[in-house]
C-alpha cells in the first residue's frame, strides 16, 4: 500500500486547507492510499515534521497549501525520492500552476497528485532551494505588502500591494552575471525565474520551463510609475516582454549585486548580493507538465 503524508498549512485559503485535507484524506481512503496528516503549528516545526515523515518511509508528501508551503517541502525534499504532489489552496499558487497542476476539482487535483511524477528543476539561492523565482525591486516590496494585508486575501491582494507600492517605487543600480558576463542595468525589478508565473498568475516570464536547465530572468528597466504600472497590467499575459524597457535572459549561472531584499516563493531569503544556480531534476512532482505556458 502507497504511503501518502499529508502536509497541510492551516492557515491556507482562509483556513479552508484543514477542510481540504479532511476531505482530501477520505478520498485516498476510497484509492486504498494509507495517509497521515502533518499539521505544524509554527513554521519552524515544518522542516522537522517533514523529515520525520521522509525519514518513515512515506512515498509521496502531498502539500496542502500554496507557494510558501512548497517552498518549504522542497527544501526538504530536494534531492531524495520522496515524491511531491502538490494541492493548491494558497494565495498564489504559482508553481501549481506552472505545472498545469491548479485546475479541477479535489477529486482530479487527488489523482493527479498520486499519478508519475517527473523531475523538476529548482533555483538554488544561497543557501536556499526555490520552486517559482526569486524576485527583487519593485516586485519584492509588492510581495511583501501584499503578506502583510489582512484584506483582500487571494490574488487580489497582489493587486492591492502594487497600488499601495507604487507611489514608492523608484529603479535601482543592479550588478548582474549572467554565466560569466557582467554588465549594470538600471531597474524598477530583477526577477530570476524557474518558471513562468509569479504574483498569483502572472507571466513574468513565459517562456520559462521547469525542465530545461535554464533560469529565466527578466529585467524591468528605467521606467516611471506609470510606464511600470502599464507593463505589469500587461504582465498577466506576458505580452510585458515587447516593451522596450523590457529585457529577457537566460542563463544557468547568475549573481545580482545591489541592495535591497530578495524573496522568493513569497518568502524572504536574505539581502544583496547573491549567488544563484539551477539545479535539474531535483525534485519529483507528481503529475508535472513542464512546458513552458508561452503567452496569452
Amino acid at each position: 500500500m502507497r504511503k501518502v503524508s499529508l502536509l497541510v498549512n492551516p492557515l491556507a485559503g482562509k483556513g479552508k486547507a484543514l477542510s481540504v485535507a479532511d476531505e482530501l484524506q477520505y478520498l485516498l481512503k476510497e484509492l486504498d492510499v494509507e495517509t497521515d496528516a502533518l499539521t505544524p503549528t509554527s513554521r519552524s516545526e515544518v522542516a522537522g515534521v517533514i523529515n520525520e515523515s521522509v525519514n518513515s518511509g512515506i512515498d509521496t508528501l502531498l502539500a496542502v497549501g500554496g507557494d510558501g508551503l512548497i517552498n518549504q517541502a522542497v527544501n526538504v525534499l530536494a534531492g531524495t525520492d520522496t515524491v511531491l504532489g502538490l494541492i493548491p489552496v494558497g494565495t498564489g499558487n504559482d508553481f501549481a500552476r506552472s505545472l498545469n497542476l491548479d485546475s479541477g476539482g479535489l477529486l482530479e487535483q487527488s489523482h493527479k497528485a498520486l499519478s508519475p511524477a517527473a523531475e523538476v528543476d529548482l533555483i538554488k539561492c544561497g543557501p536556499h532551494y526555490v520552486a517559482t523565482s526569486v524576485i527583487c525591486g519593485f516586485p519584492a516590496a509588492v510581495n511583501l505588502r501584499a503578506n502583510e494585508l489582512r484584506f483582500p486575501k487571494g490574488s487580489s491582494s497582489y493587486t492591492f500591494a502594487t497600488l499601495m507600492e507604487l507611489p514608492l517605487m523608484s529603479p535601482a543600480i543592479y550588478g548582474l552575471k549572467l554565466d560569466g558576463e557582467s554588465f549594470e542595468v538600471t531597474a524598477a525589478a530583477v526577477v530570476v525565474a524557474n518558471s513562468a508565473y509569479f504574483g498569483g498568475g502572472m507571466k513574468i516570464c513565459p517562456d520559462a520551463s521547469t525542465s530545461d536547465g535554464l533560469l529565466d530572468v527578466c529585467v524591468i528597466g528605467d521606467v516611471g510609475k506609470l510606464d511600470l504600472l502599464r507593463s505589469f497590467l500587461k504582465v498577466r499575459t506576458g505580452d510585458h516582454v515587447d516593451h522596450p524597457k523590457v529585457s529577457i535572459f537566460k542563463a544557468s549561472e547568475i549573481e545580482i549585486t545591489g541592495t535591497g531584499i530578495i524573496r522568493g516563493d513569497g518568502e524572504q531569503l536574505s539581502e544583496l548580493p547573491v549567488k544563484i544556480q539551477i539545479q535539474r531534476g531535483v525534485i519529483n512532482v507528481a503529475g508535472g507538465d513542464n512546458r513552458s505556458p508561452g503567452r496569452g
